[in-house]
């Protein structure tokens, strides 16, 4: 049967289920694109170690390994955000239905968001590091205010 005739006909609830359905498949094909571009700066990185292994002066066009994982990253986290919103979505309905809200599954996807972070920012500090032309002011004195905790009191 045709989904559009199915949500006509469909009870608010049901069409709340298949509108949450929808959109979790939305937030996995977009999980499935970071995953690919995490798989393409595999490829990357290999043909940049082989043609390195050619010729040691030889460089890859851009985008390089680090560019590709930090769009992943970002892209993972775009759909993270999309889980963690549903997640504190569906624990406020049981709430407001006066059940026991699944807190837990809240509180795992802001983990998982904050390990997400982690990884971009250390990726991007990978990245300036290993490229310290393209660093600017703000990002050095970040990683010296980092590497020296006696200037953490400022």
């Amino acid at each position: 049967m045709d989904q559009d005739l199915v949500q006509a006909n469909a009870s608010e609830e049901l069409k709340q289920e298949l509108g949450l359905l929808c959109r979790s498949q939305a937030m996995l094909r977009t999980l499935f694109l970071g995953i690919a571009l995490q798989y393409r700066s595999l490829d990357v990185q290999r043909q940049k170690l082989l043609l390195q292994a050619e010729d040691p002066a030889a460089s890859l066009p851009c985008p390089g390994p680090l560019e590709l994982q930090n769009a992943a990253s970002l892209i993972v986290l775009c759909a993270l955000f999309g889980f963690q919103k549903q997640a504190e979505e569906l624990a406020a309905q049981a709430a407001r239905a006066g059940e026991c809200p699944d807190l837990l599954s809240v509180k795992l996807g802001a983990t998982s968001i904050l390990i997400a972070l982690i990884r971009l920012a250390r990726l991007h500090l990978l990245e300036a590091a290993s490229n310290p032309k393209a660093s600017s002011e703000p990002e050095q004195e970040f990683l010296e205010l980092t590497n020296d905790p006696a200037d953490l009191s400022l």
